[in-house]
């Protein structure tokens, strides 16, 4: 996407959407509480298991060993999955990371393993038991450290500069010269990323917050290797985006994963911590 000539007329300049009143159609179910979010579709789904991801304690490394045996035997455990019994996965486009880590580490909390179990509760314990072993890699994590290494924008980036900067700033009667900073910021939706994931037989159908239906589709089909007209996904509600739930996420990957291998319905929520 370029910005590099005029966009000419279009709707917005028109004046049709902005200022005028729109109803927010989701408005009442959310404010009442009656909208059903991705982890809630109990009667489309009955019989559903929990799945609980166990995240990477390292930002960059390799995973040397993996311990599972306690976790697997943990009251109500149906499974725990991982890159090693997950068969051969695919990659989609828009994650920069693989959204199931290991061996390679590839940022902190990266998902490493998914327990499975009859309830929410027995997942997390079982989750807690899983033993992990790293080898750290030296990796880059402050942005003012790596300032001075970029001095080129990147490439099709247009030139936003317009008049002279410093013949206007050396000649100024009052000069403020200053650094300023922000915390690091997430999003924090009031819905979690959620999913709750159904096949039958050799197609699935996912029930997720996703603000970008296609984009998901894809790159779930792509990563699961199967052809994308056996994928559906279904999201009528959102609590929350702004950004964060564009592309696909761990919690459906892992949801179609697990409700595979167990072969029943499995939901998967990101914890936060």
């Amino acid at each position: 996407m370029k910005f590099d000539k005029p966009a000419g007329e279009n709707p917005i300049d028109q004046l049709k959407v902005v200022g005028r009143p729109h109803d927010r159609i989701d408005g009442p179910l959310k404010t009442t509480g009656t909208a059903r979010y991705a982890y809630e579709w109990h009667e489309e789904a009955p019989n559903a298991a929990y799945g609980y991801i166990v995240g990477s304690a390292i930002a960059k490394g390799r995973l040397t060993a993996l311990d599972t045996d306690a976790a697997q035997k943990a009251p109500g455990v149906l499974a725990v999955i991982t890159a090693s019994n997950a068969g051969a996965l695919g990659k989609g486009d828009k994650n920069t990371a693989r959204l199931l880590g290991g061996p390679t580490i590839e940022h902190y909390h990266q998902a490493i393993a998914l327990v499975v179990a009859e309830t929410f509760e027995q997942a997390r314990a079982a989750a807690s038991l899983v033993q992990a072993h790293y080898r750290r890699n030296k990796g880059a994590y402050s942005l003012a450290d790596e300032k001075q290494a970029v001095n080129q924008p990147p490439e099709g980036t247009p030139d936003k500069n317009v008049g002279d900067f410093d013949g206007a700033f050396s000649s100024a009667a009052v000069k403020i010269d200053a650094t300023y900073t922000t915390p690091d910021q997430s999003h924090m939706a009031m819905e979690p990323h959620a999913s709750m994931a159904v096949w039958d037989g050799n197609k699935l159908t996912l029930w997720t917050s996703n603000q970008m239906i296609d984009w998901c589709r894809t790159d779930l089909a792509k990563t699961l290797k199967v052809p994308v007209e056996n994928v559906r996904i279904i999201s009528p509600y959102i609590g929350g985006g702004f950004g964060g739930k564009l592309f696909l996420r761990s919690d459906a990957l892992l949801a179609a994963l697990a409700a595979r291998a167990v072969k029943r319905p499995v939901k998967v929520m990101l914890p936060r911590p």
